[in-house]
Formats: structure tokens, sequence, C-alpha cells
């Protein structure tokens, strides 16, 4: 059965908005815009007083952490997972992943996202929650190897290529699937160089943390003589792949991530939260490299509201660059 949504102010692509209706189809596609004939047995849904628009993504998030919502403030990234977040999370078990998952996405929906991004644990519950609660969503096991013996980190190379494998195509193909080393440096070498065949094999994209605070860079560039960039993309992690956050970037970096077609999740919130700093979303953008919004979680955001999300990148944006963007609806 399809949805008419009526008399709604429609936003466009190009960024004009009109008045019109809006058909969805039976699989939640936009069929139609325009002055639309109502058809038999139709669903109908008034919109006079609303703005109509597509559904949002949020490109990089961590669904469960719901359950952390506030429960750390006012410290640095590092200090805040190692102290707070890291230690909490060690103690769920798989029935509060599932219940923060479904909170998250009634949060999402809420708010009007109707896809998402998730790196985390007990994938299979949060793709559980996108099935009944309806939504869309590319999920990944985090691949963490840092602290860990050299048994329980290939489990952990073996549980995220798993998971990928196991899940894409769940949820009668609404979830899809990544695979997700957490970032470059919580990830060993030696592991890294052993599974990155089967990570470039997997047939899935590659997900992972990149460049968020000088320290993060610095570990890096400490062990392997490289930045970031260079490193994973000596690995073939570059190749079909999106990062999350990408604050402190090179020059070369930039280059390396538009050359590699490499999109970037920006996560403004959480970067300021966390005093990471602000990407530098002028440059990626003018280096031809895309960009989109991403909450990462509510532990670290405080909010999954994605409208949240647009002005927090709006306002960082214009506050880096001190000037005002055109006017344009």
């Amino acid at each position: 059965m399809t949805l008419r949504i009526e008399g709604g102010r429609v936003l466009r692509p190009d960024l004009s908005v009109e008045r019109a209706d809006v058909r969805v189809d039976d699989d939640g596609r936009i069929d139609a815009v325009g002055d639309l004939d109502p058809r038999e047995n139709e669903q109908t849904l008034d919109a006079t007083d609303a703005l109509v628009t597509p559904g949002l993504v949020n490109a990089h998030g961590h669904a469960a952490m719901t359950l952390l919502r506030g429960y750390a403030d006012d410290k640095p990234l590092d200090a805040w997972l190692r102290e707070d977040i890291w230690p909490v999370e060690a103690e769920l078990e798989p029935e509060d992943i599932a219940a923060g998952a479904r909170l998250a996405c009634a949060e999402m929906i809420r708010s009007g996202t109707t896809g998402f991004a998730d790196m985390y644990f007990e994938v299979d519950a949060l793709a559980e929650a996108v099935s009944t609660a309806g939504l869309r969503a590319r999920v990944g096991y985090g691949i963490v190897t840092v602290g860990k013996d050299e048994a329980a980190a290939r489990e952990e190379f073996e549980t995220g290529l798993a998971v990928a494998e196991r899940l894409d195509g769940a949820a009668d193909g609404r979830v899809r699937t990544a695979v997700m080393p957490h970032a470059p440096h919580t990830v060993g070498t030696e592991y890294l160089a052993e599974f990155a065949p089967r990570i470039r094999d997997a047939d899935v994209p590659v997900h992972f943390h990149f460049n968020e605070t000088p320290a993060y860079i610095e570990e890096v560039q400490a062990e392997t003589g490289d930045r970031p960039g260079a490193y994973a993309d000596d690995f073939g992690l570059l190749n079909d792949a999106w990062v999350a956050h990408a604050v402190h970037l090179s020059d070369a970096e930039i280059d390396l991530l538009a050359e590699r077609d490499v999109a970037v999740a920006h996560c403004p919130a959480a970067n300021m939260k966390l005093a990471s700093g602000i990407a530098p979303v002028e440059r990626l953008r003018a280096a031809g490299v895309t960009v989109g919004l991403g909450t990462d979680g509510a532990a670290s955001n405080n909010s999954l509201d994605m409208f949240e999300e647009m002005r927090d990148a709006a306002m960082a944006g214009k506050g880096r660059r001190e000037r005002r963007a055109p006017h344009r609806l």
C-alpha cells in the first residue's frame, strides 16, 4: 500500500522549497513528487504545516551508548574512554546492548533519521532492533586488539569478518554490513597485516575512526613512522571506505582521501564535547571529498538528533572560518 503525504512544503535536492504532495511506494522509496491524484486504498498523511524531506542518515555512531548518555563529561577523549567508558562497557550484557539499541532506534525515528551506520559489539542485537524498528543500517563489529593477548586479538578480527558476512542483507536487505577496525592506533600492526587481505576480500565497505586527536596520530607515527592516512592506505583500508571524525589532517591526507574516494563522517558535537577539534570540512569539500554528518554515540554527544548535528556543523564551521554562509531557504 502506498502512502501519499499531502500538501507539505517539500525540500527539493537543489534546496528550493515548494508546496507539493509526495508519494512513497511499498518499499519505502519516494515514487513521485507534485500535484498527485489519490489512489484507491492509499494511505494519506496531512503535511500542510510541515516541511517534507527525505529521511536523514546518521553516518557514524554507536547506538547502544544511549545507555551511557551523560555518563562522563568534561574530559578529553583518551581519559574519557579509558577511565569511564571502556570499564562500564566491559560490564554490559547482550540484553543491555539490545535495550540501548532499541532506545537509539526510537530516538532516531523521532528526529527524522531513517538510516544510520553503527560500530559496536553484540551486533546481532543491534540488527534485531533495526529489523523491528523498520530502519536501515550499515553495521559492523568494532575490532580492537590493544590490551588483548594473541588469541583474543585474532578472535576480534574473526568476529568482525564473521559479522560482516552473516548479517549482510538481514532485515529484508535493510541491514548491510562493513568491516570495522576501531582505529589505526587500537589495532595492532601485526594483526592488521595478517587480516588485511581478508578484509579486502570481504566485499563490504571498511569503516574506522580516523585522526580524531593529535595524540592518536602521534601513536601511529611513533610505531610505524607514517601518519595514519599513509599507514591505512598501505593495507588497502582506504579502498571502498568511509572514516569517522578526520579532525586533524595533513594536506597529503586530504589529497589521499580524495584520490581513494573515501567519505568522511563529520561529528562536530562529539568532537566539541571531547575537545578533539573540528574537522576541516571546507578543505575536504574543496578537494572533492564527500562529507556527511554523524552524531557519534549518545555518550559523546548526549543526542542522536541529526537536526541538532546540522546546527552544530553550521555553527562550528562558521566559528572556524569567521564567516556566514549565504541564505538558501
